[in-house]
């Protein structure tokens, strides 16, 4: 069924359309939500919350302005982002975050990609942001604007010095090995 005809289902109250909708998106959001906020039981939060703002607000879609994969990546981000704002503000009051490891996760990251990895997250959120849409979901600069809501040539500047401080880290971290191309990486566009 396409794309179009399940956006009119789900909004007129079908709930397997909305389920055969979201369905081929909720492993990427996943995925997205953990890589900016390193912890899984906050990246299934921000990804709950995303699922429900998308069916509260599935009216407002406006296949016109771009792709629904854009438009629900761009929901996850930002609860990805209200979430590490929730998460920042239970840290300043004492509460320590739980450090899940999962088989997934393992299967997921090598050790290389581990220290890659934690590279990034030393990175802003802004920064963070475009570095794991681009790299890791693979979307275009013009998805990734579409998704943050920002220009492209924002996300270009962000990928810019996104990378230059990626690479002055990956320098700087011993567990990174560079020689499997890892600045290489850095430079595709």
């Amino acid at each position: 069924m396409e794309e179009d005809t399940l956006v009119e289902m789900a909004t007129k109250g079908n709930e397997e359309a909305f389920e055969a909708l979201l369905g081929p998106h909720i492993l990427n959001a996943r995925k997205t939500a953990y890589l900016l906020l390193h912890d899984y039981s906050l990246a299934e939060d921000a990804v709950l919350e995303a699922m429900l703002q998308t069916y509260y607000s599935l009216k407002r879609f406006n296949p016109n302005k771009g792709l629904f994969k854009t438009w629900f990546n761009g929901i996850v981000v930002n609860c990805a982002l209200k979430t590490s704002r929730r998460k920042r503000f239970w840290l300043q009051i004492g509460k320590q975050p739980a450090d899940h490891h999962t088989p997934e996760m393992k299967h997921l990251i090598d050790e290389n990609a581990k220290s890659i990895y934690s590279c990034v997250q030393q990175l802003s959120f802004k920064l963070r942001a475009v570095i794991i849409l681009h790299y890791y979901q693979e979307l275009s600069i013009e998805e990734i604007g579409d998704t943050l809501q920002i220009n492209h040539g924002t996300v270009k500047s962000r990928l810019f010095n996104a990378r230059k401080k990626l690479k002055k880290l990956m320098r700087e971290n011993p567990d990174v090995d560079n020689s499997m191309g890892g600045n290489a990486v850095w430079n595709k566009n």
